[in-house]
């Protein structure tokens, strides 16, 4: 069955380079959005783009730091003039390293803080800002985490990042409410990425556990009891993208396959 609830709509996906962000700039395209890729990896995210125009979609990249405020405001332009008005955001630009408290340095909590924090305000307010200057009726989709909650011993900053994430973000819907824009979190679980991949690393570089042992222990937690796949936080950012989603707002929807719920 065709899927075109976001035809004609321009999505602007941050860290769409590779995969969660992939995995949704592929989805919303398949319901029919042109996509711009934000990423400071734009030979990557090229590859994504080439797949958004797979699905018939027209698709720009555009090199941006997320946690630099200039440089969102110049990419908002840039993206506006590739395709047009931007009817969607989904903020999926982020950083995690598996770091006990105590090793924390402070160069390390800004750096998440400079991404995974201080990007997501940046983009929503020039985003936002354009939306309401154009009367757009659009919608904001915030990549938090399970950890937001529940976080892993080693996600100190992660996890203040992410819980960060979600109170800005139903602020951020009481806000824009009046300008008919929407805003919510997805908060993932175990996702299939090289984000995840890393963490894996890194955790068993510090443990007497292998990788394979981790993820299991991971997994475990999962009542699927398997990895989620970026295209699966797709399916949900398409949905509240579109028309489907114009009465939630100022929600956090787990796709977690039920880490919250063990």
């Amino acid at each position: 069955m065709q899927d075109d609830r976001l035809a004609d709509r321009h999505v602007v996906v941050t860290g769409g380079a590779q995969g969660i962000g992939r995995g949704i700039a592929e989805r919303v395209a398949e319901a029919g959005a042109d996509v711009t890729v934000f990423d400071v990896d734009t030979e990557t995210a090229a590859e994504t783009t080439s797949l958004v125009e797979d699905q018939g979609s027209s698709a720009a990249v555009v090199e941006v730091d997320v946690s630099d405020g200039d440089a969102v405001a110049a990419g908002v332009t840039d993206a506006i003039d590739a395709l047009g008005p931007i009817h969607g955001l989904v903020n999926n630009a982020g950083i995690q390293r598996s770091i006990p408290i105590l090793d924390l340095t402070e160069e390390e909590w800004d750096a998440h803080m400079a991404v995974n924090a201080k990007g997501v305000f940046f983009c929503c307010r020039e985003v936002g800002a354009h939306m309401v200057e154009e009367g757009i009726d659009g919608s904001i989709v915030n990549i938090a985490s399970t950890g937001a909650t529940r976080p892993f011993p080693g996600q100190g900053v992660y996890a203040a990042t992410k819980a960060g994430v979600v109170g800005f973000t139903i602020v951020l819907a009481k806000e824009l409410g009046e300008h008919g824009i929407t805003a919510n979190c997805l908060n993932p679980g175990t996702v299939d990425t090289p984000m995840v991949q890393q963490w894996l690393a890194e955790n068993a570089a510090r443990t007497e556990a292998s990788e394979e042992e981790i993820l299991q222990d991971a997994l475990d937690l999962h009542v699927a009891d398997r990895m989620g796949q970026p295209r699966e936080l797709g399916h949900v950012a398409t949905l509240l993208l579109s028309e489907e989603g114009d009465w939630i707002t100022g929600e956090t929807i787990n796709v977690d396959g039920g880490y919250t719920k063990m």
